[in-house]
């Protein structure tokens, strides 16, 4: 797999720069690159039918601090802006020479998905399009494995990944990788934008 190169035009004004998208391109291009080189586990844990999205998310903060990132696990809503909330996103990333931070809900599907993981990925959507405290780019990513054929060319899955809120928002935060002989593993993200 060939890693794609980070944009590097972030912008003076941060929060200002296209809604954060340079931004939230970087972190995904950055954590994507790293589950790529990681597809062969991907294959062996999708096999298992049990989740693997905290070692997802594992992997995704070692990928952002060997940026010299700093990464932290399981934000509190509550310390971002979200009063009263008990939540917890999965990673904050900040960058302290640019100043900016994103804030990242990761979740995965395959094979063994069972149709309530719907409502984690609109959960996902929904706690990222609150208020957050400013300077916050909320990045939502999700990994979709599948053994048996590629996920873009299968109705079944198309359909069941349609059901979210999130999945047919256009996006150019999109990475598609072979998983296994037949299979395929697509990663997209999205900036998602404060409901109103």
């Amino acid at each position: 797999m060939d890693a794609v190169t980070p944009s590097a035009d972030l912008g003076a004004d941060v929060p200002g720069v296209a809604s954060g998208q340079p931004i939230a391109t970087e972190v995904f291009d950055i954590i994507a690159n790293r589950l790529g080189e990681r597809s062969e586990a991907i294959a062996m844990f999708t096999e298992t039918g049990c989740s693997f999205e905290d070692w997802c998310t594992w992997e995704g903060l070692a990928a952002c601090r060997a940026q010299g990132w700093t990464v932290q696990p399981k934000p509190r809503y509550a310390d971002l802006g979200v009063t009263g909330s008990r939540e917890f996103a999965d990673l904050l990333v900040f960058d302290p020479a640019r100043g900016w931070r994103v804030l990242l809900e990761l979740a995965i599907v395959h094979d063994w998905t069972t149709n309530k993981w719907i409502d984690t990925l609109d959960g996902d959507t929904e706690k990222l399009g609150r208020s957050l405290a400013g300077g916050i780019i909320p990045l939502q990513m999700i990994l979709a494995a599948w053994q048996d054929s590629a996920i873009a060319a299968n109705p079944t899955w198309q359909g069941w990944l349609g059901m979210s809120n999130i999945w047919d928002r256009p996006t150019e935060l999109k990475r598609t990788m072979r998983l296994g002989s037949v299979g395929q593993m697509v990663l997209q993200g999205w900036v998602v934008s404060p409901a109103h």
